[in-house]
């Protein structure tokens, strides 16, 4: 049951995510790994979602947590660098003199 369970949360967190509509995106993948939290999928998804609600530095927790179980997955390798710019480039000191 629980695999079924974990699967209708993907899709429909899938769904959300699809239509934009990231903090309800969030709250499905969460719920997903709170039934299982040694899904990489999940948390690629969850940090999808967390991205496009310009969460960046949880999208990179969530990213690396994608890597940490499943050191393949290169479309989270991917994401997370482009995370990381995001983030040095919010964190750059902006000088008035450009």
């Amino acid at each position: 049951m629980e695999q079924g369970e974990i699967e209708v949360l993907l899709e429909v967190g899938q769904s959300y995510l699809i239509n934009k509509e990231y903090e309800n995106a969030i709250k499905k993948f969460t719920e997903a790994l709170r039934i299982n939290p040694h899904d990489a999928e999940l948390y690629y998804y969850l940090g999808l979602a967390l991205e496009g609600a310009e969460k960046y530095s949880d999208a990179v927790d969530a990213y690396e947590k994608t890597l940490k179980l499943d050191k393949t997955f290169s479309n989270a390798e991917i994401r997370l660098s482009e995370v990381q710019k995001k983030l040095e480039k919010s964190n750059e000191p902006q000088d008035p003199t450009e």
